[in-house]
Formats: C-alpha cells, sequence, structure tokens
C-alpha cells in the first residue's frame, strides 16, 4: 500500500490508545517515521485471536503475550487513559492524572468481553499464564462442560475442548437459533454445525440459562444444573460464559459521549476520523463501521490510517476506507474449521485448518511485529 511520503509531518506526535490487533498494526506502520506514543494498560499485547487454545493446550497462553517494549520500545507507554480533551488535544492517564499531548491521535481500545476469550484491563503477562493454566486443569477434571454462549467465542472453545478431549460433553446453550452470528451465510452455518455434531457437541438453541445467578464460575467436582427458560436441565461440573463481546469505551465515554453510537462505538467517516475531529481517528472494535469485526479487518483500517496520516505531509488526498461483505475464519480445533470470503464462497475444514486452525494465527503475528515467538 503506498503512503504517499515516508515520514509523519514535521512537529506531529501521534498517540495510539489501545493496544490490540488494530493498534499494534498501525504503530508497526509508524515505525521509524516520526514520533508516535502507543499507551496500553497492559504490558503485552493480548493475541485474543488465540486466548480459546490457551484453555486447553499447556504453554500456548505465553505464545499469545507479545510484550510492547520488544515490539515497540520507546514508543509504548502502559497506562490506562481515562479521559480525552479533544479541545486541549491530549489523553489524561488515571495514574497521577498524567496528561500526554498529540497532534493526531487514533483510538483503537477495541471490546471487553469475559474471560478466556479476554483478559481484565490491567492484567499481567504472569497472571495470565496462570489463568489459563488454571483453566486447562478446570477442563481437564470435568467431565461435562456446558458453553454459555454460541457466538463465535463459545464455537471456538467448543471445538478447541471438543478437539482435545474427546471424551467429554460439551455443550453449548445459545439464545439464537443461528451459531456465531446473523450475518453468515447457510452454508457457513450448515458447515458448522456439521462439524460440532462430528465432534459430538451438543447444540440447545433458542433458548437461555435461567439460573445464571446460580452458576459456579469455577470448576465443582460435585454436579451442579444449568436451567433453561425452556426447562431443559444439563448437569455440569464446569460452566463457562461466551456472552457478547462489548466496546470498551472507557478512554473515551466521558468527554465523548455525543460522538458514540448506542453500542459506544465511535461515529466515523470513510476515512475513518471520528464525525467533527479531523485528527482524531477511530479503529476496529470501537469504530462504527459496518461489517464483520476482525482481526484482519482491524489491520486493514490501521493500513488506512496510516497511509493517509503519511499523505498529510505531501498535502495528498486521503484514502477512504471501504468495507467489504460477511467475512470469517472460523477455527473449531487445530484439525477443523469454515472460512467465509465476502463474496458467500464457504471452505471447510481442509482450507480453514492450513489458513487459522494449526497455530490460531500466532506465528504470523510474532513475525508481523517484529518479535520472536518463544518456543517452550
Amino acid at each position: 500500500m503506498g503512503n504517499g511520503s515516508s515520514r509523519l509531518p514535521e512537529g506531529s506526535h501521534v498517540v495510539i490508545v489501545g493496544g490490540g490487533f488494530a493498534g499494534c498494526q498501525l504503530a508497526m506502520r509508524l515505525k521509524d517515521k516520526g514520533k508516535f506514543t502507543l499507551i496500553d494498560s497492559r504490558e503485552a499485547m493480548h493475541m485474543n485471536i488465540g486466548a480459546l487454545r490457551s484453555s486447553v493446550e499447556p504453554g500456548f497462553a505465553k505464545k499469545t503475550l507479545i510484550p510492547y517494549e520488544e515490539m515497540l520500545g520507546d514508543n509504548f507507554k502502559q497506562g490506562v487513559v481515562r479521559a480525552i480533551n479533544l479541545e486541549e488535544k491530549s489523553v489524561v492517564l488515571v495514574a497521577g492524572d498524567e496528561v500526554v499531548h498529540y497532534t493526531h491521535l487514533v483510538i483503537a481500545t477495541g471490546a471487553m468481553g469475559m474471560f478466556p476469550a479476554k483478559l481484565m484491563m490491567t492484567t499481567s503477562t504472569d497472571d495470565a499464564i496462570t489463568l489459563y493454566e488454571k483453566q486447562i486443569e478446570e477442563i481437564r477434571a470435568a467431565q461435562s462442560i456446558v458453553i454459555i454462549g454460541g457466538g463465535a467465542v463459545g464455537v471456538e472453545l467448543a471445538g478447541e475442548i471438543a478437539t482435545e478431549c474427546r471424551e467429554k460433553q460439551v455443550t453449548i446453550i445459545h439464545s439464537r437459533n443461528r451459531l456465531v452470528n446473523n450475518v453468515m451465510n447457510e452454508n457457513f452455518q450448515r458447515e458448522v454445525r456439521d462439524q460440532l455434531n462430528n465432534l459430538n457437541v451438543k447444540l440447545i438453541l433458542g433458548d437461555r440459562a435461567k439460573n445464571l445467578d446460580e452458576v459456579p464460575d469455577d470448576y465443582r467436582p460435585d454436579k451442579f444444573k444449568v436451567v433453561t427458560e425452556n426447562g431443559i436441565e444439563v448437569e455440569t461440573e464446569l460452566a463457562i460464559r461466551c456472552t457478547g463481546l462489548k466496546t470498551n469505551s472507557f478512554a473515551y465515554a466521558m468527554t465523548m459521549a455525543e460522538k458514540m453510537n448506542s453500542m459506544g462505538q465511535l461515529k466515523v467517516n470513510e476515512f475513518l476520523q471520528v464525525i467533527g475531529c479531523d485528527n482524531v481517528y477511530a479503529i476496529g472494535d470501537c469504530n462504527n463501521v459496518l461489517e464483520t469485526k476482525m482481526a484482519y479487518r482491524a489491520g486493514l483500517q490501521a493500513d488506512i490510517v496510516a497511509e493517509n496520516l503519511l499523505k498529510e505531509a505531501t498535502g495528498k488526498p486521503k484514502t477512504a476506507y471501504k468495507p467489504t461483505g460477511p467475512m470469517m475464519v472460523l477455527s473449531l480445533g487445530r484439525n477443523g474449521g469454515v472460512f467465509q470470503l465476502p463474496n458467500g464462497c464457504v471452505f471447510g475444514s481442509f482450507v480453514t485448518k492450513y489458513l487459522k486452525s494449526r497455530d490460531v494465527f500466532v506465528g504470523k503475528y510474532w513475525k508481523d511485529f517484529g518479535v520472536k515467538m518463544p518456543t517452550e
């Protein structure tokens, strides 16, 4: 992708809030091209795309945590942004109310969700590894596992467990009749259901767990019941909640509420600029671009913003971001999965295994971000 210039405009300071796929991709595009700072609450990027493999494979969790300092050096600052001051062109950190000034701001705060798909904002690398080690032990100990929520996270987790632990009974309880989401086509849906059936995963669709307040969050050797609104009772030793992700608006909700939609996403124009703010961009899960949210597309948005920031030095016109149709690469354990292209073509296990499922992209992202992946 042509950048139009090899350097950021003279005197500029790009501040990137959030070090997920979008933020890190943008940071890598700006390396050695001028002054920028990436701010994130954790010491390492959590590649949540591989988080569910960490729940079943010992030692995998550390492969999903890329240290920011090794990636970005002095361009990384650890901290929690609590507010954005558009008039003063600054962000305010929680610790000591420290202020960081910018000429251009890129908000890439992503989405929040429950463990094991996501980590809390301030979870350390060591604590994250410990959490996943405990999850592996609990999954190994349980003979029956209920996954509450059949979106992409719940379905992929079911695939991971059923692949590694074929003797266990895995059940998904999902409030809708379609798995993953409502935009993937019927061929995709059919392939997902068929592969889950081959893994002996039981599906309870169009129904909700109604006794969540009574359902423990950890393994219990004495079985308990998950009861649905339709009266189905499932006995289990472990229930894992994989309900929907929410926009992480913590950094901007207080001062940019009028620029958010009802989901907490920032409203952007075709150049991914926040409406009414020429020098503020939003990329990835935290913007309102109508497309399936995924790491690949977050990276494409980051590339567009990098290109437009570099073009400012020459005055060349900005490039618009063009969303495409529904697309998803869904892994179902290391040997299975389903891949839908924007044109509607659907591929099964053979293609998806070699595209994603073998290592859930961790090798690719360590390489892309210029850091050597741990081998053990």
